[in-house]
């Protein structure tokens, strides 16, 4: 009798036991999971490169992308302070091909975007404030996917960044609101990247209004603060995974000790 009791301690401590691991195990699963499903959709094998060299970068848009507002659009524009931020970081430059002009439409981006190189690392997609006033965000969604699936095709390994732009001192800004929600959405349905720059700016109309050149262009203030946030945002983006997948857990193992 003594040993089958045993025998029954053992079998219900083993069985605890199972069920203790399994619940250990559930976190570590949903976790994988949740890195592996992140890596799936944000692949960002282009402007990661930027650790080890320099990056080929295009702009498409229109007057914010090309910096209008800037007292000097080449060394005060957004891009161009996002550039010495990454070179002071990284050590290595963004060569920049921006294909963008003033007053168009996502018309223009789709034109453009029959020019990008197979070789481009990263793409970035600063468009649709004017277009409020032509198409309805139905009718912007459409042409924002399709521009999206003609740069993946052109550029396959290029990194696709969708920049929603700054809100503008206006009583039609709400008109707005609709495109900004169609870069969101399709930006999460494709895959993209999205950076809204519009939540950075300040809600109330006087703090904007000084971030701002003529009420829907921003300043020189303005375009540093866009390129701040879009600056942390890929450095979050470039440091995130440092290890290569599958993960070696030696490896990994010696890297948090040292």
């Amino acid at each position: 009798m003594k040993a089958m009791y045993i025998a029954y301690w053992i079998r219900k401590r083993v069985r605890a036991l199972k069920k203790i691991i399994v619940y250990l195990l559930i976190p570590l699963l949903v976790l994988s999971l949740a890195i592996i499903t992140y890596i799936k959709a944000q692949p960002l094998t282009g402007i990661s490169k930027i650790k080890n060299g320099t990056v080929k970068a295009v702009i498409l848009g229109e007057s914010i992308a090309v910096s209008q507002g800037a007292s000097d659009p080449l060394t005060t524009g957004w891009n161009s302070n996002l550039e010495k931020s990454l070179l002071n970081k990284y050590s290595n430059k963004i060569e920049w091909d921006n294909k963008a002009s003033a007053g168009e439409l996502v018309d223009y981006c789709l034109k453009r975007a029959t020019e990008i190189e197979s070789t481009t690392d990263a793409v970035f997609i600063c468009s649709g404030r004017i277009d409020r006033n032509f198409e309805t965000p139905e009718q912007f969604s459409n042409k924002y996917t399709q521009l999206i699936y003609d740069i993946k095709s052109k550029a396959p390994g290029a990194d696709i960044f969708c920049i929603v732009e700054p809100p503008m001192v206006s009583t039609d800004e709400s008109l707005f609101l609709g495109i900004r929600a169609v870069i969101i959405n399709v930006s999460a349905a494709t895959e993209s990247n999205v950076l809204d720059v519009w939540s950075a700016f300040p809600e109330d109309q006087v703090g904007l209004n000084q971030l701002l050149m003529d009420g829907l262009h921003p300043n020189d203030d303005g375009y540093k603060l866009m390129s701040d946030y879009i600056y942390n945002r890929l450095v979050l983006i470039i440091d995130t995974f440092k290890w290569k997948f599958p993960l070696n857990i030696s490896k990994a193992r010696d890297m948090n000790h040292s």
